[in-house]
């Protein structure tokens, strides 16, 4: 426990943490904290000041409790007041069907096929016959036209619109997007039209943030105008400058899957590269103290440039908070522990933000590092290498093995999926990397020599091309993906639990750390076979929210038959967004997608009749071919009316007599209004799927 006791930041950030994290998911006003949190410190300073209380505090068990608890306290209460919605003059407060709004493009836009959509910090709203001051921010979508592509970041806005809360997801499994867009401080959307929108002609972003994207703008160009196009032009720019929106969703794909998707996000690779690159380049600033003072000075303001250029991701602030932390401490020849400069950086982020810490990508950076950091050189040290190749292929391989140890249990919470073949792509992946990293810097700097500049982005381009090669062929190799595994956060705690103490019995061989090891493991093997116990008994029928779209899952046991529209069954982006996560936690192993009639074992389906188990289901679509000259109405389970078919909710009762309606994504909204208001009328009971989600009917 060396380790522990040296990184004193380490263990008082646990607390820290643990309040934001449930400050973010509980949101309880807890108003008498902050009494709390000024008697904890009364109490903190006084046992620290006082010497007649005779407390021993740096031994005291109450001092520890004491100090994690205002931690935990300050860390909640920071949350809250970072939390915008609570403000008082939040917009959102006056909102009313159409709004007046005087905003600021708090970002760059994202442009889609149709939309732009952007990021508008709201300034001021209108309140009858004056303006009110206001704060928050909303996700606007702007029509795709000429007008609305020359808007850039800080640009200042009058907008006359109606605002949405962002709406949560509407099926089972389904991404939340609501959810991730709160953790930015962003609960209204708005879509606004061609002529509801005004330029202020004024701009008045931060003048930093300003320059650096008007720096990547140029960047962008020296890519283009050196003739970089389609995937060598995406990558290229996401690689160097963190600019993701040309990435098209194949080669996200293929990065994804090979487990080399770090290498388009810039993270501390790329700022490590760029701190070599300079700290070589003022080599010269090393000779005496002051000019180390300066050396340290330009290194650290390269570093936050380039952080800035790249977007501020939450990888490249970790990488750039903690070189600076080390640029620091080596100026001054101070010694550094990596785990204090970790916890440090955390810490000063965290302050500033308390919500990045809900970030995957901050916390995949910062269990990466510490993985590399505290793994690696355990892994390194099981061969002694003379050969330096092999050495080297050996260090990138126990860097891997260390960084994929270290986050595949949130990779598996978070992505449902594992790349068997991480250890391949990284071999490949870094080393042509970080010469493409290099080379896209001398691009850089020699743009201004046209001769120079075209011989290097020839080699660019090609390095560029080799990279996206190798990585398709792995994402080709057999079973380079495992994919469709799904667990509980209480199995990810479970999993880490598992592998702290089994590094710790590596470290310490004391054998009561590999006995806990197990009993995690036990504790995994138990919950997995309760789960599965779970899925093997599932019985139910899931009428899906899908725009325009009847998508209908009849699911016995682990396997499936999903009957749906041709069109969306040939669309594997939608099916992956808006389906295929719930399969993967309903451990489905055996699903079938149709679109026509279907008969085996225990379900039939027919021009839309039905039999599933015990149920009748009938659906009510165009196509479906009924006498309406019954005596009697057929007796059903459920009737699933789909693409506003042409006829009243009484006609419906006399052909069929169903215990409930449900009217499923594929109709209008003025249509199912209609149906609703005579099914109250009429006593009938219904479900609304497109207003009110995915229905999910246990058998």
């Amino acid at each position: 426990m060396k380790v522990w006791n040296k990184a004193p930041l380490v263990r008082l950030l646990l607390p820290f943490l643990i309040g934001i994290i449930a400050a973010a998911n509980f949101t309880i006003h807890l108003y008498a904290t902050l009494t709390c949190a000024i008697c904890a410190f009364i109490l903190l300073a006084a046992i620290v000041l006082i010497p007649k209380f005779n407390i021993a505090y740096r031994k005291s068990y109450f001092f520890g409790i004491l100090l994690n608890s205002l931690l935990f306290i300050f860390a909640y209460q920071l949350t809250l007041f970072n939390t915008q919605k609570y403000s008082s003059n939040h917009f959102s407060n006056y909102c009313s069907e159409k709004n007046i709004v005087y905003g600021r493009l708090a970002d760059s836009y994202i442009e889609q096929e149709k939309t732009l959509k952007a990021v508008v910090e709201i300034l001021a709203i209108r309140d009858g016959d004056s303006w009110r001051v206001c704060s928050g921010k909303a996700m606007m979508y702007f029509k795709n036209n000429n007008e609305a592509l020359q808007l850039k970041y800080g640009d200042e806005l009058l907008i006359h619109t109606q605002f949405k809360d962002v709406s949560g997801p509407k099926n089972p499994g389904e991404y939340n997007y609501k959810r991730f867009l709160s953790f930015h401080n962003i609960w209204q959307q708005a879509y606004v039209s061609d002529f509801s929108w005004k330029n202020a002609n004024c701009n008045s972003g931060n003048f930093i943030m300003s320059r650096s994207l008007k720096l990547r703008k140029y960047l962008l160009d020296v890519f283009q105008k050196n003739e970089l196009t389609g995937d060598e032009l995406s990558v290229g720019a996401a690689l160097l400058l963190g600019y993701t929106n040309k990435l098209d969703a194949d080669i996200i794909s293929a990065y994804s899957s090979t487990g080399a998707l770090h290498v388009l996000s810039v993270s501390g690779l790329h700022v490590a590269i760029v701190y070599l690159v300079f700290s070589s380049m003022l080599f010269f600033l090393d000779k005496h103290k002051k000019t180390r003072i300066i050396k340290a000075i330009l290194l650290i303001s390269f570093l936050w440039f380039y952080a800035a250029i790249t977007g501020l991701s939450p990888s490249v602030l970790r990488a750039a908070t903690m070189f600076s932390f080390i640029i620091v401490a080596k100026t001054f020849n101070r010694h550094t522990n990596i785990y204090n400069t970790l916890a440090a950086s955390a810490f000063l982020l965290l302050l500033i933000n308390p919500y990045l810490i809900m970030d995957v990508g901050f916390q995949l950076s910062y269990l990466a590092v510490a993985g590399i950091v505290y793994i690696q050189p355990k892994i390194d040290a099981w061969f002694q290498i003379d050969n330096w190749l092999i050495a080297q292929i050996w260090t990138i391989t126990s860097v891997s093995i260390a960084a994929q140890i270290a986050t595949f249990p949130l990779g598996l919470y978070y992505f449902h999926q594992f790349p068997n073949y991480f250890l391949l792509s990284n071999l490949i992946v870094i080393p042509i990397s970080t010469l493409i990293l290099y080379i896209g810097i001398s691009l850089f700097v020699f743009s201004p020599i046209p001769l120079a500049a075209k011989y290097i982005s020839i080699v660019f381009t090609w390095l560029i091309w080799i990279l996206n090669l190798s990585v398709k062929w792995i994402e080709s190799l057999p079973y380079s993906l495992l994919q469709g595994i799904s667990i509980s956060v209480f199995e990810t705690v479970l999993l880490y639990g598992l592998i702290i103490l089994f590094f710790l019995f590596t470290s310490t061989k004391k054998y009561k750390y590999l006995f806990l090891s197990l009993s995690f493991c036990i504790f995994i093997l138990l919950s997995q076979a309760i789960e599965q116990n779970k899925e093997y008994n599932q019985k139910k029928i899931t009428v899906y929210n899908i725009a325009k779209t009847s998508a209908i899952d009849f699911i016995n046991a682990k396997s499936n038959v999903l009957l749906t529209d041709r069109e969306f069954a040939k669309n594997k982006s939608m099916l992956s967004f808006h389906i295929l996560h719930n399969w993967w936690e309903l451990g489905l192993n055996d699903s079938r997608i149709i679109s026509e009639e279907y008969m085996k074992n225990d379900i039939y389906i027919k021009s839309g009749y039905i039999q599933f188990r015990n149920k009748r289901i009938v659906i009510l679509d165009h196509a479906i071919e009924f006498k309406k000259n019954n005596s009697e109405p057929f007796l059903l389970d459920y009737l699933i009316v789909s693409k506003n078919v042409k006829m009243s909710v009484q006609e419906m009762k006399r052909l069929f007599r169903a215990n409930k309606i449900i009217f499923d994504s594929s109709n209008s909204n003025y249509q199912i209004i209609k149906w609703k208001k005579e099914c109250k009328v009429l006593e009938q009971e219904y479900f609304d799927v497109m207003n009110e989600g995915a229905v999910e009917l246990i058998l």
